[in-house]
């Protein structure tokens, strides 16, 4: 199954280029997040169901620092994301640094995703 497409809102060649491109660099983080949140890295296409967590939990991060009320989907969709970062941590400093490495991938993301041709 070609997971690409799941991603909405951009290209889906342009997004596998930057995909490929980040998981240069950044393997070892996808590979993190993958086995906290439960992802097996022998799954198809791995990869593109990390980030895609990644630009939820950027969507998350919007809704958390903005001044419009969210609905309560909205909620629900950030509450799911934060249950499945922080399950079965000990410590807020796992929680964090979890979500310092989905931050991180988002950002670089966009950052090379705007560079790809």
């Amino acid at each position: 199954m070609n997971r690409i497409g799941l991603i909405n809102g951009y290209d889906e060649t342009k997004t596998r280029e930057t995909l490929n491109l980040m998981l240069r660099d950044k393997r070892n983080e996808f590979q993190e997040l993958a086995k906290s949140i439960g992802i097996p890295t022998t799954t198809d296409d791995w990869e593109v169901i990390i980030l895609k967590f990644c630009l939820d939990f950027e969507d998350c991060f919007r809704i958390w620092t903005d001044n419009e009320e969210p609905n309560s989907v909205k909620n629900t969709k950030c509450m799911t994301i934060m249950r499945t970062i922080a399950k079965g941590k000990k410590n807020f400093s796992e929680i964090i640094n979890l979500q310092n490495i989905a931050q991180t991938l988002y950002t670089e993301f966009h950052q090379t995703y705007k560079r790809t041709k």
